[in-house]
């Protein structure tokens, strides 16, 4: 008696390995594209810090110099940096020594609420 043998030969992928394959590769490319997204604003809101962080500097810079306070008061304006308008204020306000006022620099987008830049410190107004 012959058998009849026959071989199976597969040749490719079964549908349920292409299925997995998509599945991986799918869920990879989400999370590549997640990470560039998410990448992008970090680096979009880290340069609005930085700028408003400069924005600060040039107004103390400003202070130490020509506009420096005489007395205790609170000022506002607007400066242009970065392709951004920025809105700015400053307090002064006495120290317990006669010699310094303390000081407070707020920065914010012009129309936004939220500051995104605040710093305070001491200057002498003699």
């Amino acid at each position: 008696m012959k058998f009849l043998v026959t071989k199976s030969h597969q040749k490719g992928f079964s549908l349920i390995e292409i299925v997995v394959a998509l599945l991986i590769l799918s869920i990879s490319v989400i999370t590549i594209y997640n990470l560039i997204i998410s990448t992008s604003l970090s680096t979009q809101e880290l340069e609005k810090k930085y700028l408003a962080k400069e924005v600060a500097s040039n107004r103390l810079a400003l202070i130490n110099t020509i506009e420096k306070p005489l007395k205790p008061t609170s000022r506002k304006g607007e400066a242009m940096m970065g392709g951004f308008q920025w809105q700015w204020e400053e307090s002064f306000k006495r120290n317990n020594n006669e010699q310094f006022l303390e000081y407070e620099i707020l920065v914010k987008l012009e129309n936004q609420e939220e500051y995104i830049y605040a710093t305070e410190g001491i200057i002498s107004y003699e």
